[in-house]
């Protein structure tokens, strides 16, 4: 008994230190992850970036779905509809791809000006304006033409800088209150627009003279400088295994502490994986060689299966395999919700958040689950993403099965099995308490007896 009585002292003193040591480590990363993560999220230039991606979305889902019913991914199934159709059945639904996905560049323009008008309480309509002239004055005229080009994908980052700055500059003229008086009983409309004159004029002459000054370098003009010495090694960088670790890591910890580490995260990213899925996407609809692994839907398809941190593998765990009341009725509320990738009431429910015990499989989870699809697409095993935008709901297999054929499955299935590898252990842990403490109320018992 007395040695009984030692191995459950020490047992207790190990647990205690334990839980001191993990307290410590997480009062040490929310000190220096919080205040940042707060500071990135009351950014308005960063939300407004974030909330253009957002608002953008539905017009490259809806491309999307044009493009997949052109080249659906089935044997024989462009033969029988070009049979039914006529020849021009793929090219004519994917002119809907071209009106969406071909000027994302000009959506985001208006977007981010847009967005960013309303963070700095301006009406947007000059914002936007000057923010579309300004773009047009920046791009090179070539033989009475406009660059096309720089409409889609190669003018994203050109697009976010403009709109960033005109609205910017708008903002700080339209301040200085500079411009002609109007008589009273002018209506606001007619002073709000000979207002503007002069702020507009002096975005002009600004934007102007960068154009002149760009004309005597080699890149002629701002796309050409902006895609090659930042737009293509961003696109570069993000297209490798470590930058999707480190945004899986630090959104997953942005979790942990309460904060929405998607939105953080993606505020900073989403130019990066969408201009990757674009050329993904144009590089499937000509029949080529898909150019990259790491895309939007490389994150949301398989390392977000349930929603963030990868969690219907748990919600799985908790449905089948809970003793513990709490989290049999939770798995059973939840599962429905993971099937369509929606997860908060596991993250608030379980919960994950500040939860010591679900901290490691929690961090853990998608950085695996990007190295096991990174590898598996880098080595021909399944195909990477065709950049065709689903909706983040769709469910498991399914959404697997549009980005990547019948392979993107099988991989959605084994990121499944390695989820229930992850999870299970510590699901069985936070069980086996719970368990204890709803045994304990129901007898009524004064005290979690860890030891007999």
């Amino acid at each position: 008994m007395s040695l009984l009585k030692d191995y459950g002292h020490r047992c207790r003193k190990e647990i205690y230190q334990g839980e001191i040591m993990m307290n410590n480590l997480l009062s040490k990363l929310e000190s220096k992850l919080v205040p940042l993560a707060t500071r990135i999220s009351s950014n308005k230039p960063l939300n407004a970036i974030k909330d253009s991606m957002i608002t953008i979305m539905p017009f490259l889902i809806v491309g999307s779905l044009f493009l997949l019913v052109a080249y659906l991914p089935i044997p024989g199934y462009s033969v029988w509809m070009i049979g039914i159709f006529g020849e021009k059945f793929q090219s004519t639904l994917t002119k809907v791809t071209d009106a969406t996905f071909g000027i994302i560049g000009l959506f985001t323009l208006i977007n981010v000006a847009y967005q960013y008008a309303k963070q700095l309480d301006m009406e947007p309509i000059f914002p936007i304006m000057s923010s579309v002239m300004s773009f047009i004055i920046l791009t090179t005229v070539t033989d009475g033409s406009f660059g096309m080009e720089w409409l889609g994908t190669k003018g994203m980052f050109v697009s976010i800088l403009i709109a960033l700055v005109a609205t910017r500059l708008y903002k700080k003229f339209y301040e200085f209150g500079i411009g002609p008086k109007m008589p009273e009983g002018v209506p606001p409309g007619v002073i709000r627009s000979f207002s503007s004159l002069i702020p507009v004029g002096l975005i002009a002459a600004i934007v102007l003279a960068a154009q002149i000054g760009f004309s005597f370098t080699p890149y002629k003009d701002i796309h050409q400088f902006i895609y090659h010495i930042v737009q293509m090694p961003l696109l570069g960088l993000g297209d490798s295994l470590i930058s999707i670790i480190i945004a899986e890591v630090i959104g997953q910890l942005l979790w942990f502490f309460g904060l929405h580490g998607n939105a953080i995260v993606n505020a900073i990213m989403d130019p990066i994986w969408l201009g990757l899925s674009a050329e993904n996407l144009n590089a499937f609809q000509q029949g080529h060689e898909l150019p990259h692994i790491i895309t939007k839907q490389f994150k949301e398809i398989y390392l977000q299966m349930g929603g963030s941190g990868s969690t219907i593998a748990l919600a799985l765990c908790m449905t089948l395999f809970s003793k513990s009341k709490h989290l049999k009725t939770l798995g059973l509320l939840a599962l429905p919700a993971s099937i369509f990738n929606i997860n908060e009431p596991i993250i608030f429910g379980l919960s994950i958040v500040l939860n010591p015990i679900m901290f490691i499989p929690w961090l853990i989870m998608t950085p695996i689950s990007a190295v096991i699809s990174f590898t598996a697409m880098s080595t021909g095993l399944v195909s990477a993403t065709s950049g065709v935008i689903i909706p983040w709901t769709t469910p498991l297999f399914i959404s697997g099965y549009l980005v990547s054929g019948v392979s993107g499955m099988v991989l959605q299935i084994v990121l499944l099995l390695v989820g229930f590898l992850i999870y299970m252990p510590f699901f069985k842990l936070l069980d086996k308490q719970l368990l204890a403490r709803e045994l304990e109320e129901a007898n009524g018992s004064g005290g979690l007896k860890m030891f007999k």
